[in-house]
């Protein structure tokens, strides 16, 4: 058998296989998110809202955070606040949901996706950004 043709299919197999996860479950806001098992995990802050994720090499974060809707207009204004964040004339994506709103785009050369959902008056936002050399594999992932 030629070399490089089982080379080849090895490498096939190993870029096949999907990646492995752990679950991240917030006590405070009762969410859960599955992240991937070689992200570094940050200590939660003081107010246990959330926590960052670090990819092995740094160049990914995955943040999770969670707060209450203060008002019947909380997510229009979380949605208003994410875009001012963005600076939202560079997202490519903007759109809202039946249960909160999805934003993606790319600023300084890095993917931003970031949702939002409401749920029994709880605003529970996950946001990955990454180097968008890195969208092909990291889109697969989110």
């Amino acid at each position: 058998m030629n070399k490089l043709a089982l080379l080849g299919g090895v490498l096939a197999l190993v870029s096949l296989t999907p990646p492995t996860y752990k679950t991240y479950h917030n006590a405070c806001f009762g969410y859960r998110i599955d992240y991937p098992a070689d992200f570094r995990p940050e200590p939660e802050p003081e107010n246990g809202d959330g926590r960052h994720f670090l990819s092995p090499d740094g160049q990914a974060i995955l943040t999770v955070f969670a707060g209450y809707a203060a008002a019947e207009n909380g997510l229009a204004r979380r949605r208003q606040v994410a875009r001012a964040n963005w600076q939202a004339q560079r997202a490519t994506f903007d759109q809202p949901t039946r249960t909160g709103y999805v934003l993606s785009g790319q600023v300084k050369g890095r993917i931003f996706y970031e949702k939002t959902v409401l749920k029994r008056n709880t605003l529970t936002t996950f946001v990955w950004e990454y180097p968008a050399a890195r969208k092909a594999a990291l889109d697969a992932v989110v």
